[in-house]
This record gives C-alpha cells, structure tokens and sequence, in this order.
C-alpha cells in the first residue's frame, strides 16, 4: 500500500470510529489542512485509488490531527506515520492551563499505550494485515483512559450533606449500532462475554443487516461499543451512545442479560418491553420488516 493510501485509509478509520461528542481536526498549517482535507473527503465520497484523488499536490508534511473527548481540557495531537511504526515522538499531549505534573502524567501513558500497541503488533498471524498504529493507540487506549480521567473527575465528593450524595445515582446508558450483516460465530461469543464482564443487557440481531443494542452503565457501555467498534465490521455504524431514563421495568430488563434474535419484530418486541420501540424505528428500522 502507497504512503499516501495508508496514511489516509488511516485517517478515514479514525474519523469514523470516534464516538458521539469526540472530535477529529487537521492541525495547521492551513495549506496542509486544504489539502489533507480535500484527499479524504474524496476518499469518504467513493475514490478507492489514488488516480482518482484530487490532483493537488502531495501535503509538504505528514498529516497532524487532533483528537478531542467533550468537555475534556487535555487532548490529543498525532503525526500519522507513513507506515506502521509509530514513535513517542509522533504523539503529543496539549491541554488548557494544565499542570507540569499533569503533562508528565499524560506523556507516561502515551508512551506505555505505544508500547502495548507495539506489543500487539508482535503478535504472529497466518493472515497478512495493514496495520493501523495511530487508530490502535486512539480507540483502544487513550480515549478510553481520557474518558476515564474525565469521569473520574466529575464523581461527586463525599464532603457534602448525605441527601445529596445519595442524589447521585449511576447513570443508565443505552447504545444502537448497526452493520451490514451479523454472522460470525465468533463476534458473537465475544460480544456475550463483555456483556456478562460489563454487566449489560441487550441484544444482538443476527443476519442481514446486524443490529446491537446494549444498555447499562455509562462507562460500560462506552466500552462495549469501544469493543465492538475495535472488530471492524463491514458498515458498522454507531446510531447512537446516550443517557437514558430508566423504565420502571428495569429490574425485569436486565434479567433478560444478552440475547439473540434473528427477526426485525422480535427486536421491536424487546424494545417495545423497555418503552424505547421508537429509538429503533426513528432509524428507519422496523418498518415493514419481519
């Protein structure tokens, strides 16, 4: 694969894996943005060769993106390599009136997730495969730890009167995504077992197309669709990562653990039970399925 191509199918993955709220930006200067720009949009349109990309000159530099969770003061800035060997040196940490400490802090985790992303790579395969370095470091480690960061900081303190620490009760959290098709027995193995570690119930439609749909605590559901996200299926799409309100059958709900169905009515039924058949149906699924 060119240099060109593979720096920008990289890109292209990163763009859209992030979730809800993250945000990707080129960093300037402004002619390299222009360009870089320019190139993956085209990729993003349909181009699959570079004949096809837009003529501009080649960027004078590599690519530099910066990579932002909501509300977060610290993010991200990444020089995406022109192969998959990614450096120390390619990673940065910026933030808004962040400490020395905190800086230190932030640089020590960037270099032990390459180090676990370098690991990964050593790993033997009888399969050929591109591999993504800047893409690995981002989805599997670092947003994760900088959401973790974040919430961590948000946890009320126990200084403050009892009713109102009691107030704070664990946020329940509901995922949809959707892909070309559900089949391989083995994603979904995996798929039951992080429900069961992260304690989340849902569901999976199996066949054409795929339907997930997980429910449980903000953190955990972030993470299953982090890992699901990290198998790359075929026109996976997250539809949505957010709050909801707990139904009064909540207990009865999580007694349902992980299932699977094969039928577009018998997802509408389990969403119906919850109160939330119009979650599925405002995506334009459910309408005359079967």
């Amino acid at each position: 694969m060119h240099d060109l191509d593979y720096q920008l199918r990289e890109l292209q993955l990163i763009r859209c894996s992030l979730m809800p709220g993250e945000v990707f930006s080129f960093v300037p200067p402004s002619e390299d943005v222009i360009i870089w720009s320019s190139l993956l949009d085209a990729l993003d349109n349909g181009v699959d060769d570079e004949t096809g990309l837009p003529t501009a000159d080649t960027p004078p530099c590599s690519a530099r993106i910066s990579i932002r969770a909501p509300g977060s003061p610290v993010w991200f800035e990444v020089r995406v390599p022109e192969g998959p060997i990614l450096r120390c040196s390619d990673v940065c940490v910026r933030g808004e009136n962040i400490s020395r400490d905190q800086q230190e802090h932030w640089q020590s985790v960037i270099s032990q997730s390459i180090a676990e992303v370098q690991d990964s790579d050593k790993i033997p395969s009888t399969i050929p495969l591109y591999r993504f370095p800047v893409y690995e470091l981002l989805s599997l480690h670092l947003l994760p730890k900088l959401h973790e960061h974040n919430q961590t900081l948000a946890l009320p303190t126990s200084t403050g009167p009892p009713s109102e620490i009691h107030s704070h009760q664990p946020k329940v959290f509901h995922a949809l995504l959707t892909s070309h098709h559900l089949v391989s027995v083995t994603k979904r193995k995996l798929m039951k077992a992080w429900s069961s570690e992260l304690h989340i119930a849902g569901f999976a439609r199996i066949g054409y197309p795929g339907l997930i749909y997980a429910e449980g605590g903000r953190e955990n559901v972030e993470e299953f669709v982090r890992n699901v996200k990290g198998m790359n299926w075929l026109a996976l799409r997250v539809r949505f990562v957010e709050q909801v309100e707990p139904e009064s059958g909540q207990a009865a709900s999580a007694r349902d653990g992980w299932v699977e169905v094969q039928k577009i009515s018998e997802v509408l039924e389990l969403m119906r039970k919850r109160g939330r058949e119009s979650y599925i149906t405002q995506h334009g699924i459910g309408s005359g399925s079967k």
